[in-house]
């Protein structure tokens, strides 16, 4: 079955997409070290984002999912939305259509000032995070 949507999303987004996909099913869990209160980091769509901003040369996002929940995400050159690490979604990465006609796309809604709650961007434990994860992906 072809859904509707691939009417309107280009060839070459669809393949840039399903490379996103293996590279990010072909991850195996990472230790990302600690923050510097000691704890773990969990890999999170702030890191997974910018980590395939920087091997797939795309524009990592940073926003609000719905309403109110913060997040990250990419966007193709076509301007559609790879969201690499979707909200509360078991599966993996989806490609959403990127036009304002498209219901899916209002979920996503853009913050170049967003103060993120959870993970400083700066914090040289997140910096460290996204240079391990991109420096997986590309192998």
């Amino acid at each position: 079955m072809r859904p509707y949507v691939l009417k309107f999303i280009p060839n070459e987004d669809i393949g840039l997409f399903e490379k996103i996909k293996n590279a990010i099913n072909s991850l195996p869990d990472l230790d990302l070290g600690k923050d510097e209160d000691g704890l773990p980091v969990i890999l999170s769509c702030h890191i997974l984002c910018r980590a395939i901003a920087n091997v797939f040369d795309l524009k990592c996002v940073d926003g609000y999912f719905h309403s109110n929940v913060q997040h990250s995400w990419v966007l193709t050159t076509n301007k559609n939305i790879i969201d690499v690490y979707p909200v509360g979604i078991f599966g993996g990465p989806i490609l959403v259509h990127g036009e304002s006609f498209c219901l899916s796309s209002w979920l996503y809604r853009q913050d170049n000032g967003m103060k993120p709650t959870f993970q400083q961007f700066d914090e040289p434990c997140f910096v460290e995070a996204v240079q391990t994860v991109s420096l997986q992906l590309t192998r």
